[in-house]
C-alpha cells in the first residue's frame, strides 16, 4: 500500500486477518470522522468524588486522539466525543464515516461496547492507542482496523488508504517515531471547560526494564523526546485558547533523558517568567529524580508543583525480582525526603503482591508511606500486562489467569500468587482502610505541607475568585456539612489556613488535598470492602499450593 509524505515501508508491517476475506470500499476524500474516548471506570485517580464538587466533568482529555487529529488531512471533517460526560447517540454513528477511538486496558468494557454499537449500525472503526497496541488479537474482532503501535510517521500513508480503499485490518508500526514528528495536538477540538488539568507530552520511552511494566514494551526503552520549542509551541496554543489550570505533562518518566528534561525544565522557566507563569506543572519521574538537584531546581523554577514517583515497594527483594534497580540504588525514604525538600510535593505507587511479599509487606508499605508523608499513595495489587516479561513469566510458569477480567490494581491479580490470595486481599484491604481512615489522611496529608519546601517561583494556577469561592462553597456543603468526615475536614481546613495563610501555593495545595478527601476516602473504603467481601467468597475455595521455581525466588 502507498505511504506517501507518511513513513516507509520498512516501518510498516501489514498483517492479514486469515478468518475472512475483509475488503474495505474507499471512504473518498471527504470523510466525516468522529474521534472517540471511552468511559474509564471508577478508580483511585479518577477523583470521582472531588468531581462531585467542581464545574469539570472529568480531570484529563484523551491527549492521544487529538494529536492524531491533527495528523489527520484537512480535508477530513472531525468531531471528538468524550463518554465521560458526552453521550453517543445514534445519530453520532451513522453522521460518521469513521469511528476513530484510541483506548487504555482499563477502559476495555466501554470500548468493545463503542465498537459493538458502531459495527451494529454499519459505521466503520479504527482503533489504536495503548490497548490496541498490547492486545491487538482481542481488538481485531471487533474493529475494522486496528494500529499497533505510534502514529506520526505513517498515519498519512493510512489516511491514503482509508480514502482509496486499500486499507488493511491490522497495521503494525515497527519504529518508534522520532518526536519532532508530532504535530501540535489539536487542542480546539476538546471541551476545555470541561477539565481540571490539560496534558501534553514530551518524551516517550522509559530506560528502565521493570518487569511489570508495559511502557517499556509499548515504547521502548530509548526515551525520545520533543524539543523545548516543540512543546512551548503547544504550551502557546493552549494560551491563545484561554487555558489557565494546571499542565500535566505526562511523560512516563519525565527524566528517562535527564538530560533533555533539564533544558526543558530551564526553557519553561524562561517562557513562564515571561508570560507571568500561566500554569503550574506536574509529572511523573523514577525516585532517583533526587539524585539531581540541578534538575529539581530547574522545575522548581518552571513552576513544577508536584510528581508522581514509582515507588512500588520498600521490600529489596521484591524490587530485585522485579528488575526495579534504580530503586536499590539509595534509600527511598531519604530520596523521597529530598524531593520534598528541593520544591516538588510528593505522590506516588506502590505495590503488594509479588513473589518474594509475605504476610509482614502490608504493615511495611503502611510504615513507608506514613514516614515519607506520601498523601496520595496509590497501593494496588501487581498485575502482569500484556506484553510485559512478567506475563512471559506468568505464562512460562503455569501461572497466568488467561481469562481474567481484572481492569485495575484493586482486583485480584490476573496470575496465581505465591501469598495465599485470601491474605493478599485481606492485607491490602486493611492497607487501604487505615492509609484513608480520615483522622489519619488528614494528619499525613498535614505533614506532607510541612515538609514540602515551596520556592517563590511556584504560584498556583490563577482561576477566577468566582471559581474558587463556588468550589470552595460546595466543598464546605458537600463535605464540612453532609459527609461522615466532617469533623477531621473542618480541623484540616482550619488548620491549612491557620498556618499558610500567608503561603498561597501551600494553601492552594491544602485545599486541593481537602477536596481529595472525598474521592480517596471513599472510594478507598469501597475498594476495602470489596476486597474483603472477595476474601470471603475465596474461604469456601482456598488455592492449590502453588511451587515458585527456584531461579525465582519463594516467599520471603
Amino acid at each position: 500500500m502507498p505511504l506517501s509524505s507518511g513513513g516507509s515501508l520498512q516501518t510498516l508491517n501489514v498483517l492479514k486477518n486469515q478468518t475472512s476475506a475483509v475488503s474495505f470500499p474507499p471512504l473518498g476524500k471527504n470523510l466525516r470522522v468522529l474521534l472517540v474516548w471511552p468511559k474509564f471506570p471508577p478508580s483511585f485517580w479518577g477523583f470521582e468524588g472531588v468531581l462531585q464538587m467542581l464545574p469539570e466533568a472529568a480531570m484529563t482529555p484523551p491527549l492521544g486522539l487529538v494529536t492524531v487529529a491533527a495528523l489527520c488531512p484537512p480535508t477530513w471533517t472531525l468531531r471528538l466525543l468524550d463518554h465521560a460526560f458526552d453521550e453517543i447517540r445514534d445519530e453520532d454513528y451513522r453522521w460518521a464515516d469513521l469511528i476513530l477511538v484510541s483506548s487504555m486496558h482499563a477502559q476495555r468494557t466501554d470500548t468493545l461496547a463503542i465498537l459493538r454499537r458502531a459495527r451494529a449500525l454499519g459505521t466503520r472503526t479504527f482503533i489504536g492507542g495503548p490497548w490496541a497496541s498490547s492486545e491487538p488479537e482481542v481488538v481485531r474482532l471487533e474493529a475494522d482496523h486496528v494500529m499497533v503501535g505510534e502514529a506520526e510517521e505513517v498515519f498519512a500513508g493510512i489516511a491514503e488508504a482509508l480514502e482509496n480503499g486499500t486499507a488493511h485490518d491490522v497495521y503494525h508500526v515497527i519504529d518508534k517515531p522520532d518526536m519532532s514528528a508530532s504535530p501540535i495536538p489539536r487542542f480546539d477540538l476538546l471541551r476545555r471547560d470541561k477539565y481540571t488539568s490539560m496534558p501534553v507530552q514530551f518524551s516517550r520511552g522509559c530506560p528502565f526494564q521493570c518487569d511489570f511494566c508495559d511502557i517499556i514494551t509499548i515504547y521502548g526503552r530509548k526515551p525520545r523526546g520533543k524539543s523545548s520549542i516543540q512543546l512551548i509551541a503547544e504550551l502557546d496554543r493552549l494560551r491563545e485558547l484561554g487555558w489557565r489550570n494546571e499542565v500535566f505533562i505526562v511523560d512516563d518518566n519525565f527524566i528517562g533523558n535527564s538530560k533533555n528534561a533539564l533544558q526543558l525544565a530551564k526553557d519553561l522557566a524562561v517562557w513562564g517568567k515571561r508570560h507571568n507563569r500561566p500554569f503550574s506543572f506536574y509529572t511523573e519521574a523514577s525516585v532517583d529524580l533526587a539524585d539531581r538537584p540541578e534538575l529539581m531546581q530547574a522545575m522548581v523554577e518552571a513552576n513544577f508543583m508536584y510528581v508522581f514517583l514509582g515507588i512500588e515497594t520498600p521490600s529489596s527483594e521484591a524490587l530485585k525480582g522485579s528488575k526495579k534497580f534504580q530503586n536499590l540504588r539509595k534509600d527511598n525514604l531519604e530520596q523521597v525526603r529530598i524531593i520534598q525538600e528541593s520544591g516538588l510535593w510528593v505522590l506516588a505507587g506502590f505495590i503488594v503482591g509479588f513473589d518474594s511479599d509475605d504476610a509482614t509487606i502490608f504493615e511495611r508499605q503502611k510504615e513507608f508511606i506514613e514516614r515519607t508523608a506520601i498523601t496520595w499513595a496509590m497501593a494496588g495489587m501487581l498485575q502482569a500486562p500484556p506484553t510485559t516479561p512478567l506475563y512471559d513469566r506468568m505464562k512460562a510458569e503455569g501461572r497466568l489467569i488467561e481469562d481474567s477480567s481484572s481492569i485495575s490494581n484493586f482486583s485480584a491479580p490476573n496470575f496465581r500468587t505465591a501469598m495465599p490470595l485470601p491474605t493478599l486481599l485481606h492485607g491490602l484491604s486493611r492497607l487501604l482502610a487505615e492509609l484513608y481512615e480520615p483522622k489519619a489522611f488528614f494528619a499525613r496529608a498535614f505533614r506532607s505541607l510541612e515538609v514540602w519546601n515551596t520556592r517563590p517561583s511556584q504560584k498556583p494556577p490563577d482561576l477566577p475568585l468566582s471559581y474558587n469561592l463556588s468550589i470552595l462553597m460546595s466543598s464546605m456543603w458537600t463535605q464540612g456539612v453532609k459527609s461522615t468526615y466532617r469533623g477531621a475536614y473542618w480541623s484540616f481546613l482550619g488548620t491549612i489556613v491557620s498556618h499558610y495563610w500567608t503561603n498561597p501555593t501551600k494553601l492552594w495545595m491544602g485545599s486541593m488535598v481537602l477536596l481529595s478527601a472525598h474521592h480517596f476516602l471513599i472510594y478507598a473504603k469501597e475498594v476495602a470492602d470489596e476486597l474483603e467481601r472477595d476474601c470471603a467468597a475465596l474461604d469456601s475455595a482456598p488455592q492449590l499450593p502453588l511451587t515458585i521455581p527456584e531461579s525465582v525466588g519463594a516467599p520471603a
